[in-house]
Parts: structure tokens; sequence; C-alpha cells
């Protein structure tokens, strides 16, 4: 009887080591998968920012036309303003929707992830109950 309780004991050590070994492994790749994701986001986030940049200093451009045009041409030069006003607005929201889309595609990568990992996790961990031993006849 105490060679059947210490085989079970070391059989459940054996278990959960393989667990914790497992448990171990999940971690990492979620630490992965969050490094990853956050990479993608930095990397979308550039984009914008540099988009942003290129977007000011065409506005720059835009401003220094009006000023050239405001002493000789204010009409026209009302015009303009209202035309750049109306292609700022634009661009500005092109600028946010393509922030949020690609932040969203980041963030959604991230969590497929963290998705998969949780679920190969679940099916590497599950424990079954053994069958019990049938007495020796």
């Amino acid at each position: 009887m105490s060679q059947a309780v210490i085989d079970f004991c070391e059989g459940l050590k054996t278990t959960l080591l393989a667990i914790e070994d497992r448990l171990a492994q999940a971690k990492n790749s979620l630490e992965t998968g969050a490094a990853e994701a956050r990479g993608e986001a930095r990397k979308h986030l550039d984009e914008a920012t540099e988009q942003l940049a290129k977007f000011r200093a065409h506005a720059g451009v835009m401003a220094e036309a009006i000023k050239a045009d405001l002493p000789h041409q204010t009409e026209t030069a009302k015009e303009k303003l209202k035309t750049f006003g109306q292609e700022a607005q634009v661009a500005m929201r092109h600028a946010v929707v393509f922030l949020a889309e690609n932040t969203a595609q980041a963030l959604e990568a991230g969590a497929k992830s963290a998705q998969r990992v949780a679920e190969n996790l679940r099916h590497e961990t599950a424990v079954t109950a053994p069958e019990p031993e049938k007495p020796a006849s």
C-alpha cells in the first residue's frame, strides 16, 4: 500500500512540475506576444507621427502662400483659407482614422496571440483523473 502512495506522489510531482513548466512557457509566449504587439503599435504610431510632421510642413507652406497673397488679394486669400481649412480638416480626419485603424489592428493581433496561447495552455494542462486500480483477484 505504501508503495502505491509513493508512486502516486511521484506521479503527482511529475505532473505538477510539467504543468509548472508549461505555465512558464505560456507566460513567456504571452510576454513575447505583448512585446510584438507593442512593437507593432509603436510602428503605427511612428508612421502616424511622420504623416503629421509632413502635414505640418505642408500647412506651413500653405500659410506662407496665404500670407504672401493677403496684402494684394484679400478676397482670394479668404477663399484659399476656406479651402485650406477644409483640406486641413480632411487631412486631420484621415490621420486620426489611420492611427485608430492601425492601433486597433495591432491590439487585435496581440489579443489573438494571447487567446491562442491561452487555448493551447488549456489543452496542454488539462488534467484527467486516473482510473482507479482494480484489486487483484
